[in-house]
């Protein structure tokens, strides 16, 4: 073998008559020293008998930026213009396989890009006309709502800025009488937050129902007696609002709990014409009845003057007590009912009775 064929590099250097190398089969060697060399001529090719073509690695390699997708093999045309001069579809690379084309591939990618991005990009969905209608309506509800709500906490905070302020004159009767001639007594119950005026208006009966001691616009109103009741008589029946901030007689409740009951036995009603303390007789849970049940309806006794009248009330009251106070008034003893809302059941009441103590 000649010097310039041992020097070749077999890999990478062309044989230097570019000729086609055979091997015959039979031979079982690794060297490449027994292929032969023949002739590169301008003539048809022709394999010799006893030997095979070994043929060329094809390698697949595929262009920068291609997307995938199985490779197409070389197609051999003539260059074709769309329009656009640098968009010509030439000759392909033999080699590869694969076209070569030259061109600009940001603009060879538009569409493609384009539709790529578009299916990233997230859909805006369009909100139709009865969702946005339920929404407008759900926005004013809770703007409607937040006002009712800070409407009545900051009538919470008037109407106990009021109290606040005629606690002042409490110990003076007259001085309340003369600022409102409603105002009949003071009710206070110790280490609670009862501690009101009682209003009594006969002609007007729920007249402080939702008033204030002024007269005002009031949500928790003012407590009232009953416009039955006798100014001088054996029972006073008061009223007054279960509120949920637990203000007026929003905590009289507690007293169906034996340890609160025994630590507020007693309270104070005092009047322009006397003062007093009484002690708890009967807890006494009851609703507002129909005319025609036949029950004991405990707010038809608001006059408890006739000994029998008072004896019922007092043996009625004392039957339905939630708790044995042991306590039990007899007829000349002045009884004072503390009445209220409840929600134990449809237009529920909850009553503590108390008689004064000689």
């Amino acid at each position: 073998m000649s010097n310039q064929n041992q020097n070749r590099n077999y890999y990478s250097d062309p044989a230097p008559d570019y000729g086609k190398r055979y091997r015959k089969e039979d031979i079982n060697t690794a060297s490449y020293d027994n292929y032969d060399v023949e002739e590169s001529v301008p003539r048809q090719r022709q394999i010799p008998q006893g030997y095979q073509e070994v043929q060329p690695v094809r390698r697949v390699q595929r262009p920068q930026g291609y997307g995938g997708g199985q490779a197409r093999p070389q197609q051999y045309r003539q260059p074709q213009y769309y329009g656009d001069p640098r968009r010509q579809v030439g000759y392909g690379d033999s080699y590869n396989g694969y076209d070569n084309r030259r061109v600009d591939r940001q603009r060879y990618d538009d569409r493609y890009n384009n539709y790529s991005e578009a299916r990233r990009r997230p859909v805006k969905k369009r909100t139709s006309g009865p969702i946005i209608a339920v929404r407008v309506v759900a926005i004013i509800l809770l703007i409607a709502g937040i006002a009712v709500v800070g409407m009545k906490l900051y009538g919470y905070y008037d109407d106990n800025k009021g109290h606040n302020e005629l606690k002042a004159l409490s110990a003076d009767m007259e001085a309340l009488y003369a600022k409102n001639n409603d105002f009949f007594g003071w009710l206070k119950i110790d280490d609670t937050v009862v501690d009101y005026p009682v209003m009594y208006t006969p002609g007007d009966p729920e007249h402080y129902l939702h008033a204030d001691f002024d007269g005002d616009y009031s949500e928790s109103g003012e407590l009232f007696m009953d416009a039955n009741c006798d100014p001088n008589g054996y029972h006073y029946l008061i009223y007054g609002h279960h509120m949920f901030n637990g203000s007026m007689f929003g905590s009289l409740p507690k007293y169906d709990d034996q340890e609160y009951y025994s630590q507020h036995r007693t309270f104070r009603f005092d009047t322009r014409f006397e003062k007093g303390e009484y002690e708890i007789f009967a807890i006494v849970y009851s609703q507002v009845y129909d005319d025609n049940e036949d029950v004991f309806k405990y707010y038809y006794y608001a006059n408890l003057n006739d000994e029998t009248t008072y004896n019922t009330y007092v043996a009625n009251m004392k039957a339905l007590s939630a708790i044995d106070t042991g306590v039990t008034p007899v007829y000349g003893e002045k009884i004072v009912s503390l009445s209220t809302c409840n929600y134990h059941t449809d237009d529920g009441r909850f009553v503590v009775c108390a008689r004064k103590i000689q």
